[in-house]
């Protein structure tokens, strides 16, 4: 279990801002501090847990019909698992709405099938705007996933991030 940093995660972030860098830096000066490693992976298990959450949020909205919350919960289980594996790949993410045109650009490129993900994700966030902004009777028709491929999709990704951490970070999320 990663080490809780001993100031709010977002101020860790702030501090740090790349925490990759940031360890890079303090070794530079022979200064060690493994515990920057443990504490962003905290952060990132943060990010890990709220994709499981938007993961069930999305189930039972399958489960309820509630179409438009299916596919804005799938893409955020999908977003926020992409978010915990940019961030310990490559130790910074955005905090800004532009975050989300990374969630598929900048997967790590050791991530199993990294070209299929980035399709879904991209088909995620295409549906999550269509349900989330256009009130049209037909806004839901023609996307690019049903309902039911929007949750497995979502589900399936946040699984292979598990399965990810676990193999090739040495994570246990």
């Amino acid at each position: 279990m990663p080490k809780v940093p001993p100031i709010p995660e977002l101020e860790f972030i702030s501090l740090t801002y790349n925490h990759a860098e940031f360890s890079r830096k303090l070794q530079t000066l022979n200064l060690q501090s493994p515990d920057i490693l443990e504490f962003a992976h905290h952060v990132a298990s943060c990010w890990y847990a709220l994709a499981e959450e938007h993961l069930d949020d999305a189930k039972n909205a399958l489960n309820n019909m509630r179409v438009r919350a299916v596919y804005s919960r799938s893409y955020y289980a999908a977003y926020n698992a992409s978010k915990f594996a940019r961030y310990v790949v490559s130790g910074a993410v955005s905090l800004k709405g532009n975050d989300h045109s990374f969630a598929s650009a900048n997967l790590p490129g050791n991530i199993p099938d990294v070209a299929k993900w980035s399709q879904i994700i991209t088909q995620l966030y295409q549906c999550r705007l269509t349900a989330d902004y256009d009130n049209w009777a037909d806004s839901l028709s023609g996307l690019p996933l049903t309902p039911s491929e929007a949750v497995q999709n979502a589900s399936d990704f946040v699984s292979m991030i598990k399965q990810y951490a676990a193999a090739t970070l040495g994570l246990s999320v």
